[in-house]
């Protein structure tokens, strides 16, 4: 099972997908696997951009900033990291090429939307494509190469697991109210990846974690306010004007 999910900085904790504390026992609702997965694709389908601010904590630090998040499917990401003074930091990419943007330098950094490029400002190596869903709150879509299995956990959830060309994708649901509770993935035998998705309000997940294990890259987010199908102006993914332009490896910044 993935590790539970905890929400530093708020009051209470917020327990995901573990298993480590009893609560009281949960009443199972049916469920197949046409029905489980038929939401998450009417899901996407009805839920292809998203405007929020959140509270996000990476890196090694685990210190929390406050970002300003746009997301449009399928490739589209901005990031803008804010302080008490105004934007430090601004991040995106259009799925290609991604850029960082400190407007105390002056000067835009560049360079390919690799998972190893993207971990180093967000905290955890993935994929861009698979970073725009699970920001909408989603798992990164998977294609199974065989029929998928359902099975009900010791702790009452429902887990579908998908076989892929190269490994397996896991879901986990709410045995109650079939709310996507966390997801893993797999590949030859070794998990790549983990998210786990919890404070549902209005069939949204407000927070998030990401992790590759193996690795200290985690990203925890909570979001403060979504607007979801929001009007996103494609210029906001585009590099900015800077007076210089850098590679990405010539950038002094990294995941706090």
């Amino acid at each position: 099972m993935p590790r539970p999910l905890l929400r530093a900085g708020a009051v209470g904790v917020v327990l995901v997908a573990g298993c480590a504390l009893r609560g009281p026992r949960v009443e199972v609702r049916p469920a197949t696997v046409d029905e489980l997965l038929g939401a998450l694709t009417a899901r996407r389908a009805a839920l292809t951009s998203l405007r929020a601010r959140a509270q996000v904590r990476t890196g090694l630090a685990r210190l929390w900033t406050r970002e300003a998040i746009v997301v449009q499917r399928p490739n589209d990401v901005r990031i803008d990291v804010l302080s008490p003074f105004g934007l430090a930091l601004a991040l995106g990419t259009d799925g290609s090429v991604l850029w960082a943007y400190p407007p105390a330098e002056g000067t835009r950094y560049e360079g390919p939307a690799t998972p190893a490029n993207l971990a180093r400002f967000l905290g955890t190596p993935v994929a861009v494509g698979d970073l725009a869903d699970i920001l909408l709150g989603l798992p990164p879509p998977r294609v199974a190469v065989d029929p998928p299995r359902l099975e009900l956990t010791r702790e009452r959830r429902w887990r579908v697991t998908l076989p892929l060309e190269s490994g397996l994708q896991s879901l986990w649901f709410a045995g109650d109210t079939h709310d996507l509770l966390a997801t893993e993935e797999a590949r030859r035998g070794v998990v790549v990846l983990r998210v786990a998705f919890g404070d549902y309000r209005e069939g949204f997940p407000h927070l998030l974690e990401v992790a590759a294990p193996g690795t200290s890259s985690t990203a925890t987010l909570a979001y403060e306010a979504v607007e979801p199908n929001a009007r996103v102006d494609a210029a906001l993914f585009a590099p900015p004007p800077a007076a210089r332009v850098l590679p990405l490896d010539a950038a002094a910044l990294e995941a706090r």
